[in-house]
């Protein structure tokens, strides 16, 4: 057994980033006369990029045609604005981009805006007209949903029919679920009235997202186009405005204080970047990463789209007092729209912390040890402050002293977090070597466990999906190339495989009519598995997987743009492992025997192959009668999977650990939230399976 953990040092994070300063070099604080703020961030940005960058891109026409696309992609995602014509007349800026970033000039932004506001005069007219045509026609017409998948359109009657199809797509929305309200309700109501309350829902809903696009600042669009230019060096790379900053560091976590999740801008809409763990969202279960947010409802009110909504109003929206109400409408991976209501709560801090259990599949016979941790935490100011390889270490004594001989180590969902516990939480599981190698642009180091206690060293799951990100990915990687656990899981992980580090751009010297500027977060390192491999782009294939909903489904590093390349460096194993995992085949084969017979799994697998369906088919029908049934199909789909995983599963135990019982049953809250605990665990098939994994690892 470790007789203690290592004592804290200044080590970084991982994932969502780290957040040391670093401090500019004297020959990158010499610029030229930049006439205003935008010109002098552009040109700092330039600079430090190329320097700091771990593999600064080659600023060229190649680079600019790629900014470009970015950016009008990210002004335009929805082709709602910009025709051919309109691009043709920016067309000349498509390899001049190389030269404005490096000189800090803004001749082609300038002219973007110029005709990006032309083109909100011209499609506010075309909203307001098409409102007033008949939208119910029984014209025989479709429209293609996903906008990667058609062209811009060719000129101003074009880009009108767009209009036309998209709001007519709206209003079929909103009649389908009205229709099926007043179903529910057992209600009835004039076709006439209905169609006129919608029209009206509609015209102020286009009302507030034009005066939102009109009102944002010169420097919101600004900072898309830096942005679009910093992101053709890595998805990662990015300028954050003082005000950006500002929030980040009020709650890393999280930028949505009443339900517990963290967001980001995703060109028109509000995308889900993560849970956070303990707060209300995580509890509910439905809100996932990945998840568009397109309209938010109080309670007792209507939904509020928040198409052209800035972030920080969207949080507004969201936010609320706890015990309150609020419902989003989502758009998942799946292409599926969904309402999700969660009852706004305090994050419950312990819930993030690392728990254990005994589970086991017979209620006397051996029990299997199991823990779940929700994030790689640390508090680096504090010698004593919160410590997740040290917490893990305590569940283990706990877990051995109640006869656990094998374990389960439940990784799942788990976005990272700090380097150090990595490294010192892999130690816990055997006596000392190297945990992962963090490369920069001169030099490899190798970070180990030197201390050569071990904590457990019985059979070992590591339970993973593709949404185990950095930190779990290295704990899974070293696991795996050690032969030290199985990895379980249904896809492979993230496969997120760089470090990032914030620059404070006001640091530089002099320009103090400018400041403040804000920072860059930049990549500065990659990290690889103790084999040589890197996690970047391919992530941590599972063992043994598992069916799983989304394993149909790309995710992960690999969906983002211009993301950093996968790449292998020398080995640097130097761990020996007293009783490595040798049968594999043997276990993959009995898990499949086991998966295709049991009857959850195969719901799931065919879960995951509607998802699949539905994500892939973009073409909605726009003559009511053929969307309703379009509609009614994908709800029928969906109505069949909604039991998956609320079914406690028959022969599948859990138990409260001896020693955690004083602190469960403290007062009620504890004694509720820990009976969640035990019944989540009895609902999922993945942790049944991982036990007779287990069973065969010894066998």
């Amino acid at each position: 057994m470790k007789e203690k953990m290592n004592s804290k040092k200044a080590w970084f994070f991982l994932l969502p980033v780290i957040t040391l300063i670093a401090f500019f070099s004297a020959q990158c604080r010499t610029v030229s006369d930049p006439v205003t703020r935008e010109q002098l961030i552009l040109q700092l940005l330039y600079k430090q990029s190329q320097q700091f960058h771990y593999n600064p891109v080659k600023i060229d026409d190649a680079f600019s045609r790629e900014a470009y696309k970015d950016f009008i992609n990210n002004m335009d995602g929805g082709k709602r604005f910009l025709t051919q014509k309109d691009l043709r007349a920016l067309d000349k800026y498509n390899t001049l981009l190389d030269d404005a970033f490096a000189e800090g000039t803004l001749e082609f932004f300038n002219k973007f805006q110029e005709i990006f506001m032309k083109s909100l005069d011209k499609t506010e007219a075309y909203y307001k007209e098409i409102l007033n045509t008949d939208l119910m026609d029984s014209k025989d017409e479709s429209i293609v949903v996903d906008p990667d998948k058609r062209d811009y359109a060719t000129d101003d009657k074009d880009l009108k029919e767009v209009w036309r199809r998209n709001i007519r797509y709206d209003f079929f929305n909103r009649y389908y679920e009205a229709m099926e309200d007043l179903e529910k309700d057992k209600k009835t109501r004039p076709k006439d009235s209905i169609i006129a309350d919608i029209k009206k829902d509609i015209r102020e809903s286009y009302e507030n997202y034009f005066e939102r696009i009109r009102k944002a600042r010169d420097a919101d669009r600004f900072e898309v186009y830096v942005n679009s230019l910093l992101h053709v060096y890595d998805p990662h790379t990015e300028y954050f405005s003082p005000k950006d900053k500002e929030n980040f560091n009020i709650n890393m976590s999280g930028k949505l204080e009443g339900i517990g999740a963290r967001l980001q801008a995703e060109k028109e809409y509000t995308k889900v970047v993560s849970i956070v763990p303990g707060g209300p969202a995580w509890k509910q279960k439905e809100l996932e990463n990945n998840d568009i947010i397109m309209a938010v409802k109080q309670a007792g009110q209507e939904f509020v789209d928040i198409k052209g909504m800035n972030i920080d109003d969207v949080v507004q929206q969201i936010r609320g007092k706890k015990g309150t109400i609020v419902t989003l409408k989502v758009k998942k991976a799946t292409n599926e729209i969904k309402e999700i209501t969660i009852t706004r709560d305090e994050v419950i801090m312990d819930e993030g912390y690392a728990r254990s259990a005994l589970v086991a599949t017979d209620s006397t016979g051996e029990k299997v040890g199991y823990i779940r941790l929700p994030k790689f935490y640390s508090q680096f100011e504090s010698t004593n402050g919160v410590s997740c390889a040290r917490d893990v270490d305590k569940e283990l004594r706990k877990l051995v002293a109640e006869g656990a001989k094998s374990l389960i180590f439940d990784l799942r969902n788990n976005g990272g977090g700090s380097l150090q516990e990595v490294v010192e939480m892999s130690g816990l599981f055997f006596k000392n070597g190297s945990v992962v190698q963090v490369r920069d642009k001169d030099r490899t180091n190798s970070y180990s466990d030197s201390d050569s206690g071990v904590s457990f060293d019985g059979p070992m799951v590591v339970l993973v999906n593709s949404n185990s990100a950095s930190a779990s990915e290295i704990f899974a990687a070293c696991m795996q190339d050690y032969k030290r656990a199985v990895i379980v899981g249904g896809e492979n992980t993230f496969g997120k495989g760089s470090v990032q580090r914030f620059i404070n751009l006001d640091r530089i010297n002099g320009f103090d009519q400018f400041k403040p500027l804000g920072e860059l977060k930049i990549t500065i390192q990659k990290y690889y598995r103790v084999s040589g491999g890197s996690v970047q782009l391919k992530g941590v294939e599972p063992d043994v997987l598992l069916p799983d909903a989304y394993r149909y489904i790309d995710n992960g590093e690999k969906e983002y743009e211009h993301p950093l390349s996968y790449d292998v460096i020398g080995a640097n194993a130097t761990a020996v492992i007293d009783h490595p995992v040798s049968n594999y085949e043997q276990l993959r084969e009995n898990s499949k025997l086991r998966t295709t017979a049991n009857s959850e799994f195969i719901l799931i697998d065919k879960q995951a192959q509607s998802y699949k369906q539905m994500k892939d088919d973009s073409i909605i029908p726009l003559k009511y009668d053929k969307y309703k049934e379009k509609m009614d199909d994908r709800k029928a789909q969906s109505k069949q999977f909604e039991n998956i995983g609320k079914q406690e599963i028959a022969g599948l135990y859990t138990y409260n650990l001896k020693a955690d019982m004083d602190y469960i049953n403290f007062d009620s809250s504890r004694i509720g939230r820990n009976e969640e605990f035990l019944k989540t665990i009895r609902k999922d098939p993945s942790i049944l399976e991982s036990i007779q994994i287990l069973r065969d690892i010894k066998n």
